[in-house]
């Protein structure tokens, strides 16, 4: 974010608190409970979001080394990122081209991936290198000479995959188009210069958009979150603005008004506020003032009730003493503990809710921009109408 955004931000969130506004959408708008509660529409959300949109992986330091990997299947699919002697960072579909077995378990570091089943064996681009009794396989290393790659982009400090192969073959593709201008701002957080430091997954019993929307909207701080965030941020009152189907949200903390003492060369926008980054369709990037978080949120099982939160954690520096490891599972765990505590059970009330009946619609208020942005831009990608036209609620 440049220096001047900075500021004009600072004085927006100050005139909010001092007038006790907050920005808002031009109306209030429903969104059908079908997004929530229909196995159709999840099957939908599947096949396009989690298969043709570029997904949020991790930072460019988790492979900071020729050799390091990492697996991932939460999207649905088995996917294999590591990085290349030649530096590239690949990925691929975590799939043995002989009988289909994963080469590679978790994340670490190697030389090789050889498949436990038949030692099959493929280098850090990918290739093919070993077969055993290849005599008896004729033509084979001909036909499939690689493990098959996914399209990757590392820019910003950031790495996405899109999880399906693209029909041209190509391996890269460029993230800016899917970013609607939100790069810069991205890049200022010199993402790529932090450590790794955690990474935890949180179950939970509610549609993987229920997750996503927690970190939305500020109108429920005073209320769900009064005796743990109320004192730290201010309810009720947010800055929203969209990049595209992505949108960067801003709560202001109640120590906010420091700056008003201060001379505006040292004024902090992340210091004084939560920030919360759409990036879509389903990752949250959260710059604090001394880490960053980021949540990735998916479906499970196919099941319109179930979905998974992964938190990853990054710090300035990797941690070197037992207080400073302290220092960041505290933070880790006030993370965790709120969300668990406090945001999910909620969520896992109104899934129950979606599926009584009770009503066809849920609606949001002109204070939650950043969910009706979202549902609307969910609506458009899945070549929805933005308004369903279902009939009113009973």
């Amino acid at each position: 974010m440049d220096r001047a955004t900075e500021i004009a931000l600072c004085k927006k969130l100050l005139h909010y608190v001092d007038t006790r506004t907050t920005a808002l959408a031009d109306a209030p708008w429903e969104n059908s409970v079908d997004a929530f509660a229909s196995p159709e529409r999840l099957a939908r959300e599947q096949q396009t979001l989690f298969r043709d949109y570029p997904l949020l992986m991790g930072i460019s330091s988790e492979w900071a080394e020729p050799g390091q990997y990492r697996t991932d299947d939460l999207a649905g699919i088995p996917i294999l990122m590591v990085r290349g002697n030649d530096g590239v960072l690949r990925a691929f579909l975590h799939v043995c081209r002989h009988r289909g077995a994963k080469v590679a378990d978790g994340c670490g570091a190697t030389k090789l991936f050889r498949c436990p089943y038949h030692a099959w064996t493929y280098d850090l681009a990918g290739q093919l290198k070993a077969i055993p009794a290849e005599a008896a396989f004729a033509n084979v290393r001909e036909s499939r000479p690689s493990l098959t790659a996914l399209p990757l982009c590392e820019k910003y400090g950031l790495v996405w995959v899109v999880p399906r192969p693209a029909a041209d073959g190509a391996t890269t593709f460029d993230i800016d188009p899917w970013l609607g201008g939100l790069g810069p701002e991205l890049a200022s957080y010199r993402i790529d210069t932090y450590h790794h430091y955690d990474r935890r997954l949180v179950p939970e019993k509610a549609n993987w958009k229920i997750l996503v929307d927690t970190f939305l909207e500020g109108y429920h701080i005073g209320f769900l979150h009064k005796d743990s965030l109320g004192s730290i941020l201010y309810g009720n009152i947010s800055d929203f603005e969209a990049f595209g189907n992505n949108a960067r949200v801003i709560l202001p903390r109640k120590k906010l008004a420091r700056l008003r003492e201060q001379p505006e060369a040292e004024w902090s926008l992340m210091r004084n506020t939560a920030m919360v980054y759409l990036l879509f369709p389903n990752t949250l990037f959260v710059p604090q003032g001394d880490h960053i978080e980021i949540q990735r949120i998916f479906p499970v099982d196919g099941r319109i009730d179930r979905a998974v939160m992964e938190t990853g954690f990054y710090v300035p520096k990797k941690p070197t003493t037992e207080e400073e490891k302290l220092h960041w599972e505290k933070n880790f765990d006030l993370l965790v503990k709120v969300v668990s505590n406090e945001d999910f059970p909620t969520g896992r009330s109104m899934q129950i809710g979606f599926g009584s009946g009770a009503q066809t619609h849920v609606v949001y208020g002109q204070v939650e921009p950043g969910m009706i942005h979202y549902h609307q831009g969910l609506r458009r990608a899945l070549s929805l109408p933005v308004d369903a036209g279902a009939p009113k609620d009973r």
